[in-house]
């Protein structure tokens, strides 16, 4: 389940099947396949993707319907992947959704019952071909996005990790335990029955909404009475760390707050105390992001828990604050660059969606040489 996303799968964590098990060849993936995440935490279960051949070979688990659609009515199951992930069928799939904060299912009787629009095969296939071009423009995006982070990561780990300044040495600081320069506060999810949850104006962090080193803003909003209903909001300047679910995503996810933001259970708010620039604690921990991994356990809940015990007791290293600033200055420099290509990607994710809009709802035809149905 932690590789079916919107749309793409997510292939940074693979788990794979021992030789010596029997697999039923019916679960093998096909190109196309239209893929359903059944389970998973209340903000993540109903997830669907498309299976375009990323491996050779690959089977799905029982935490996940492959989604068959009669001939008469499928000319591209693609387009079936597409049409679940408009904003309509994700605002319907996630009210059909029925447990808790951490464990929440999508039953198959109530997926059946969801009504999506049905055009001509070829529109089908015409709509499937122009959303999958909005695709590869996106996907090189991100490419390009992941060469610069990982120029950013090698910068990370040669200054600070090697504790080696832009001009000498960082002998002058000191190796602290993370709970020593900094203050915690933890998240919560408030009461979803409230009508007005996703209408508000404070931004939302969760474990899919926080990625980068600056969260300035979400596609998920809280009113004020939301946030009262049982969350709470970090201040600007303030580290947002993944605390859960990081065995989904085997990956360290560090930010920043730019401004206050609420924030659920997966992540823990950490407030730097004087002395501790916000921005150099986001980059000190993030060129720690190997040592962090390493606190992850997956025992229980599979999900991945962070130890934030022994996370607290984690040495940073803290120079004074002029080498702070000289740090944070060229380190910003590639954040800035990586940054404008987030929002160049934002933007054609933006494109793509209101491709989705206008050409699943019917609003916009393609010419095809079918009749629509």
């Amino acid at each position: 389940m932690g590789n079916i996303a919107r749309v793409n799968m997510d292939l940074s964590r693979i788990e794979y099947i021992p030789d010596s098990e029997t697999v039923n060849p019916s679960h093998r993936l096909r190109y196309g396949d239209v893929l359903f995440n059944t389970r998973n935490t209340l903000d993540l279960v109903g997830k669907v993707s498309i299976w375009r051949d990323e491996l050779p070979i690959a089977y799905y688990n029982s935490n996940i319907l492959k989604l068959e659609f009669k001939p008469e009515y499928c000319g591209d199951s693609r387009y079936f992947g597409y049409a679940l992930n408009s904003a309509e069928s994700v605002e319907s799939i996630r009210n059909l959704a029925t447990g808790t904060t951490s464990v929440a299912a999508v039953y198959t009787r109530d997926l059946l019952k969801l009504e999506i629009p049905v055009p001509s095969k070829s529109e089908q296939r015409a709509i499937a071909d122009t959303l999958e071009d909005a695709e590869r423009l996106i996907s090189s995006l991100r490419l390009l996005i992941a060469k610069k982070q990982a120029i950013k990561r090698g910068m990370l780990q040669e200054i600070l990790a090697r504790k080696t300044a832009l001009k000498g040495s960082l002998s002058s600081g000191r190796d602290a335990p993370l709970g020593e320069v900094t203050t915690w506060l933890s998240g919560g999810t408030p009461n979803r029955n409230n009508p007005a949850y996703w209408g508000g104006t404070i931004p939302w962090i969760s474990a899919a909404t926080l990625r980068h080193s600056r969260v300035h803003d979400s596609d998920q909003h809280l009113t004020v009475a939301g946030v009262r209903a049982g969350s709470k909001l970090a201040p600007a300047g303030a580290t947002l760390v993944l605390v859960r679910g990081m065995a989904l995503h085997r990956e360290t996810r560090i930010g920043m707050a730019t401004r206050p933001v609420s924030f659920n259970q997966d992540v823990k708010a950490l407030i730097p105390k004087p002395g501790v620039l916000p921005e150099y604690l986001v980059y000190a921990l993030q060129a720690r992001s190997a040592r962090v991994l390493d606190l992850v356990s997956s025992a229980g809940s599979g999900t991945g828990v962070l130890d934030t015990q022994l996370l607290q007791r984690l040495p940073v290293w803290v120079p004074n604050e002029t080498n702070q600033r000289r740090i944070v200055a060229v380190i910003n420099a590639v954040d800035r660059n990586v940054e404008a290509l987030d929002r160049l990607l934002f933007k054609m994710q933006a494109i793509r969606q209101g491709f989705m809009q206008q050409l699943l709802t019917g609003r916009t035809r393609l010419p095809v040489k079918e009749s629509a149905t």
